[in-house]
């Protein structure tokens, strides 16, 4: 750890108190006191809607942070505790700007969460203009990597993404791609990532099945993306063929309807960050079945392997019930450090001291994770990310990781390092 933050609150934790709990009450700072040292900090997550597994799973990393946190304190005899109040976004962009303009209106400064690259466009000029702070484990839309702006993302941009996912897939020997993607900015742009990177290294790009994010019956979707397959098979040989899928958890309702059809069954099929590992294609049904049947393989952003043994890790995949995602754990360490900027930040810090500050602490702090330093847009440079496929294990299909694929920070060397 390059900078423990428990160092940090340490040394502030006396100075900080005495000057907020002496603060007028109606003065608004980062986070400000809802009495007797407690501060609370507002986590949109999608808990129902497309992205809800991702957010249980961002729910159980910081509710394991908030009792990690509370019992530091109380071990070292400060008064301070923090307490996340959960916001649902329902994975809707418009709530999640009705949501972040409560919290304003409330005297709150930060927002912290599981936020798509739409949740976050939505939100944005809010943010930019009302002096807060976002900080997101979800969104990777490139275009969003923007410098000196209010947003500051947990996870690297979709850069890494594509091009990882790209050599993947050739390297499975697979030469033709058919994409079926959702259709926003996070959908749009991670396909077009993808697909670019594998022309790139030789692969065929096909047209593929673009689907509107509010769509809830899949049917004409499969049907096209069945005798777009057929196509590809009937030039490259079902061998040679796959299905890129960029979606959420609707996957399983797509994969269902795959499961009946002639051709999308003799093809692999390859997933992303917004699907792997998602319930759904876990357990005996339908969908889960035939996950399993075309193995089908996911990436997403993990933490280096050498982290995942942490105790923290554990405890949040017991209050889980299952294996959380790289970005929920991320979410873990980001309440640790908002608790960090909060302290030596005063009471009408602006929005260009809190975002100095937080800079400093993500750059100079390495927690479960591993190294969080940011580029000059406020994005994550780590580029970590899990390769996990559906196998058939004894009580039906199961997520499986079988290698990791990362970049570290002020390198270009990859390194992939199989899962034993």
């Amino acid at each position: 750890m390059r900078y423990p933050v428990i160092i940090t609150l340490i040394v502030i934790a006396a100075v900080f108190f005495t000057g907020c709990m002496n603060s007028n009450p109606g003065d608004v700072g980062a986070l400000p006191f809802t009495g007797e040292g407690e501060v609370q900090v507002d986590a949109l997550l999608p808990l129902t809607g497309v992205g809800s597994s991702l957010g249980e799973s961002s729910k159980a990393a910081l509710l394991t942070a908030e009792e990690d946190i509370n019992r530091y304190y109380g071990e070292i005899g400060s008064p301070a505790r923090v307490r996340v109040v959960i916001h649902d976004t329902g994975s809707d962009p418009a709530t999640a700007l009705s949501l972040t303009g409560q919290v304003h209106a409330a005297g709150r400064r930060f927002v912290i969460g599981y936020l798509g690259s739409a949740e976050v466009s939505a939100i944005k000029d809010y943010t930019d203009t009302n002096g807060m702070i976002t900080i997101s484990s979800g969104s990777t839309a490139p275009s969003l990597a923007i410098p000196d702006d209010s947003i500051y993302r947990m996870i690297s941009d979709d850069s890494a993404q594509g091009m990882f996912m790209a050599a993947f897939i050739r390297s499975e020997k697979v030469d033709a791609v058919v994409p079926v993607w959702r259709g926003d900015v996070w959908g749009d742009s991670l396909s077009e990532l993808t697909l670019s990177a594998f022309m790139a290294r030789g692969g065929i790009p096909l047209d593929g099945v673009r689907y509107n994010p509010d769509t809830t019956d899949f049917n004409a979707a499969v049907t096209s993306l069945d005798v777009l397959a057929g196509d590809a098979i009937a030039h490259y040989g079902a061998d040679h063929v796959g299905i890129y899928a960029v979606t959420f958890n609707e996957i399983g309702d797509i994969m269902d309807l795959a499961a009946g059809k002639p051709n999308l069954s003799r093809v692999r099929w390859f997933g992303s960050d917004g699907n792997t590992l998602d319930p759904s294609l876990a357990g005996t049904s339908p969908a889960a079945r035939f996950a399993a049947s075309v193995n089908m393989t996911g990436m997403i952003w993990g933490i280096p392997v050498q982290d995942l043994e942490r105790s923290q890790v554990t405890r949040i995949k017991e209050r889980l019930h299952r294996e959380p995602d790289g970005s929920s754990i991320a979410l873990y360490d980001t309440l640790w450090v908002v608790m960090g900027v909060v302290e030596e930040t005063p009471v009408n810090a602006s929005q260009a001291q809190l975002a100095r500050a937080l800079v400093r602490h993500l750059d100079t702090y390495s927690g479960v994770s591993s190294d969080m330093t940011v580029n000059e847009a406020g994005d994550r440079i780590l580029a970590s990310y899990d390769i996990i496929k559906v196998i058939t294990g004894p009580s039906g299909s199961e997520w499986k990781k079988i290698a990791q694929i990362r970049m570290w920070p002020y390198t270009s060397r990859e390194e992939i390092i199989p899962y034993t």
